[in-house]
């Protein structure tokens, strides 16, 4: 992912309850040292999804304990329009090709049922369920879902 990317995620607003999503300026994201700001860290695993010209979601692949973690975020204009699961699918090809049999998984927030029905239609399977401290939310619960290729 570019810069210029990381930036243009940073404009990103989400409205309602989904609004947890919107990330903090660039300036803030530079200086607090974020991931995205870290050049080496977001070229390695943040990934740009682009679709004629435009950036429409990005992608983001770690390996975190011996299971690589997925996230993903699309472009608000574009959200509930069933983009999620293609683009997920392309995340979990990708992991499975920088890391070859690791588990895959993610994390979601527990309210977001629109994000939870894409990812259970793909294979997601949820596993447990807990609360952690974000940057706006403290105690916000998750859910920790883990992928199947049977399912």
């Amino acid at each position: 992912m570019s810069e210029e990317h990381a930036k243009e995620i940073c404009t990103w607003e989400y409205d309602g309850e989904y609004s947890v999503y919107n990330l903090s300026d660039w300036e803030t994201v530079v200086r607090n040292n974020w991931d995205l700001a870290v050049r080496e860290k977001r070229e390695s695993n943040f990934l740009s999804v682009i679709q004629d010209k435009e950036l429409i979601a990005y992608g983001v692949i770690t390996n975190v304990s011996d299971t690589v973690i997925l996230g993903i975020g699309i472009k608000p204009s574009l959200c509930g329009k069933g983009l999620g699961k293609d683009i997920m699918m392309l995340l979990i090809e990708e992991g499975k090709v920088r890391f070859p049999q690791t588990p895959i998984g993610l994390e979601v927030r527990t309210f977001n049922k629109r994000a939870i029905k894409c990812y259970e239609k793909i294979g997601f399977k949820i596993k447990k369920r807990y609360r952690r401290d974000t940057p706006t939310v403290k105690k916000a619960e998750f859910y920790y879902m883990e992928y199947s290729e049977v399912h």
